[in-house]
C-alpha cells in the first residue's frame, strides 16, 4: 500500500511538473505575447491544463480504468473548478502582496499540488486494491 502511494505520489509530481510548466508557458504567452491581463491569461491556462489533468491523472498517475470515466469526470471538473477558483483568489491576492507574478504562479501551483493529490487519490480516483 505504502509503495503504491509512494508511485502515485512520485508520478502526481511528474504530471505536476509538466502541468506547471506548460501552464506558466501558456500564462506568459497569453500575457506577454497577448496581451491578455495576467488573472485571464492564468485563468486560460489553468482550464487547459485540468481537461489534461484529468486524463493524466486518470491514466497516468492513478493507472488505471476501474473507475467509470464519467463517474470520475463528474467528481474530478466540480471539484477542479472549486479548487481552479481557489487558486485563481489566491495567485490574485500573492500577486497583488509581491507585484511578482512569476512569484505568485509557482507558490500557487506548490500548494496546490498538495491539496489535489490528497483529493484525487482518497476521493475522485479511489482504486480498490
Amino acid at each position: 500500500m505504502l509503495k503504491k502511494l509512494a508511485g502515485e505520489g512520485f508520478r502526481m509530481g511528474i504530471l505536476s511538473i509538466v502541468s506547471f510548466v506548460l501552464g506558466y508557458l501558456l500564462t506568459f504567452i497569453l500575457h506577454e505575447g497577448m496581451r491578455i491581463a495576467v488573472e485571464g491569461a492564468y485563468t486560460l491556462a489553468i482550464l487547459i491544463c485540468s481537461v489534461l489533468n484529468f486524463f493524466g491523472c486518470r491514466h497516468y498517475v492513478f493507472q488505471g480504468t476501474k473507475g467509470t470515466i464519467l463517474l470520475e469526470a463528474a467528481k474530478f471538473f466540480p471539484s477542479i473548478l472549486v479548487f481552479r477558483a481557489v487558486e485563481v483568489v489566491l495567485f490574485s491576492q500573492l500577486n497583488r502582496i509581491s507585484d511578482n507574478y512569476h512569484l505568485a504562479y509557482v507558490a500557487t501551483a506548490l500548494i496546490s499540488m498538495v491539496c489535489k493529490f490528497v483529493a484525487s487519490r482518497f476521493i475522485i480516483f479511489k482504486r480498490s486494491p
